[in-house]
């Protein structure tokens, strides 16, 4: 933050890691964890905590010159729940009901097109992963459960599941786990569900389990190696086998004597092993417009994936969303929203790099280091130029795609006085893929005043509903942009004495744009008028204003 004041307070990723540190004070080398299941859409709130939070933390351990490994557990031996959404996902959904209780893993792809449903859901969040975090190390359960380390350490839970029984009821008043109880779930060899079996006996020897299965009626001895820890168990099993220090969890485990503290319990008592240390955040709500429909979720298939927000945005504007606000802060998301978002990291840039003035001193330190861990604190060098977004999304669908248009698009910047000089090829590079996500944007999320279609002619409705007053007022304006120079500021200020020169209310203003719009676009409503009309030639401009004589 050279040329800032020195920080007043801790951002709260340094504090956490500092915590982290004082907790196991004399680790030398870190394992912190996350997990998720690949029950549907993995969505963009599963990176908030999962990956950005605990990305962020190794990333800090690190740079303090402690190791630090970052692992993400894919639960893919999870049952099948077979929700609405997960098989409306396939063409024939009852026939799909056949796949209920099976092995994530084992449930096909319902588009064919990959070996299951697992790869065919995670490829959207897996691909574009890099982006979003550093050097992830993903472990998917069913193969973990294939381990000698993961075995040896099954064996040892279910020697003691008498004692692990006794903790675990403590937490269960209502509902306590009956003598004898084996906490395993086989798999059925006939049906190959895991959902619907009960495991009768185990033999540690062998790894086998003795199971009946209440769907199929089978009853016989399968590989445990197969089946899963009931999922309690299974939690605390990979903290112990891959020795967790540090794991971020939801708020649903943050309940004093729920979940966790079960687990952490089971950990210490029965395995004499220290649980890791936790830190609990706030899940991700999706909404559009006005409309929150509440918390992401993957098997409901609400939310969207890491893979539609780069077709829109950059990664670091998500990372920078994500670090900001304290992880206990609720974040809702929206793709119609997604300018403002990125206006927001634009300006955080340009606060950084002591382009735009910020007063507010805590708030300020806040902005600072959000945005240096936002890049891995290896902050770029500035390039010297931000297309706005919203400049984007007009000059976007002026010009043509590729090459062309984005030298047209450069034209006009420079023209306008937005763009200096020609640019570098950094800056190139950046107008050219900002371009290129504001269309998409435009494409496929934008509300319908946004969108740029511009009929050749005014429709003559429009041209007779306008009154002589108004008439006259855009006439006026016709002329005064005769001799103004053709770029946004200008133009702002040829609006302001125009609204001066008229003695026209804010509300007769609205209006006057409203009336605007329509002689451009034949809609009442548009994208930010100065931008708009810069973009446009001036002649034509000029022209299509006296149409109305």
């Amino acid at each position: 933050m050279s040329g800032h004041p020195k920080p007043i307070m801790l951002h709260w990723v340094d504090k956490l890691t500092e915590d982290l540190i004082a907790h196991w004070p004399d680790k030398k080398e870190f394992h912190c964890n996350c997990g998720i299941s690949v029950s549907g859409r993995q969505h963009v709130g599963r990176l908030r905590g999962e990956i950005v939070l605990t990305n962020a933390v190794v990333e800090e351990l690190n740079r303090k010159g402690v190791s630090a490994t970052h692992f993400l557990i894919l639960y893919t031996s999870d049952p099948w729940k077979g929700k609405e959404a997960q098989l409306n996902a396939f063409s024939d959904p009852k026939d799909a009901e056949k796949y209920i209780n099976w092995r994530l893993v084992d449930v096909p792809d319902p588009t064919g097109e990959h070996s299951s449903w697992i790869d065919y859901y995670w490829k959207d969040f897996g691909n574009p992963l890099p982006k979003f975090g550093k050097d992830i190390n993903i472990i998917r359960t069913h193969e973990f459960y294939q381990t000698e380390e993961m075995k040896k350490t099954i064996v040892a839970l279910i020697q003691q599941k008498e004692k692990v029984r006794g903790i675990l009821n403590k937490y269960r008043a209502e509902n306590p786990f009956p003598k004898n109880w084996i906490p395993f779930n086989p798999i059925c060899d006939n049906c190959h569900r895991i959902g619907t079996t009960k495991a009768l006996e185990v033999d540690l020897k062998t790894f086998k389990v003795r199971y009946s299965c209440s769907e199929c009626e089978d009853e016989g001895w399968s590989d445990m190696k197969l089946g899963k820890l009931t999922w309690r168990l299974e939690w605390l099993a990979i903290w112990y086998t891959l020795n967790i220090h540090f794991e971020p969890y939801g708020k649903d485990h943050a309940t004093p004597g729920g979940s966790r503290d079960s687990c952490i319990e089971v950990l210490e008592t029965v395995l004499e092993h220290p649980g890791p240390y936790g830190f609990w955040n706030e899940w991700v709500g999706y909404s559009e417009g006005r409309t929150d429909f509440g918390d992401m979720t993957s098997s409901g298939f609400i939310g969207f994936t890491p893979t539609t927000w780069l077709q829109y945005a950059e990664s670091h504007v998500l990372r920078y969303l994500y670090l900001k606000p304290p992880p206990k802060r609720r974040i809702v998301l929206g793709l119609d929203k997604l300018p403002s978002y990125i206006a927001e990291y634009d300006k955080a840039q340009r606060i950084y790099h002591n382009i735009e003035p910020f007063d507010d001193p805590s708030e300020l330190q806040t902005i600072l280091r959000s945005y240096e861990i936002t890049h891995f604190n290896k902050v770029p060098e500035y390039i010297g130029f931000q297309l706005d977004y919203n400049q984007a999304i007009i000059l976007g669908q002026l010009v043509e795609e590729g090459e062309k248009g984005t030298e047209k698009a450069i034209n006009k910047l420079i023209a306008t006085g937005i763009l200096e000089t020609k640019p570098s090829p950094e800056v190139r590079a950046h107008i050219h893929s900002r371009l290129n996500l504001a269309r998409n944007w435009i494409k496929d999320c934008a509300p319908p005043h946004l969108q740029i279609n511009i009929p050749n002619k005014i429709p003559k409705e429009i041209v007779k509903s306008i009154d002589p007053e108004t008439r006259k007022i855009v006439l006026a304006l016709a002329k005064t942009l005769k001799t103004t120079s053709w770029t946004q500021e200008e133009i702002k200020k040829c609006m302001i004495e125009l609204k001066t020169k008229f003695n026209l209310s804010r509300k007769q203003m609205a209006t006057f744009f409203g009336i605007l719009y329509q002689i451009f676009l034949g809609t009442s409503r548009g994208p930010r008028f100065a931008p708009f009309i810069a973009a446009l030639e001036q002649e034509w401009v000029i022209g299509r204003l006296t149409q109305i004589k």
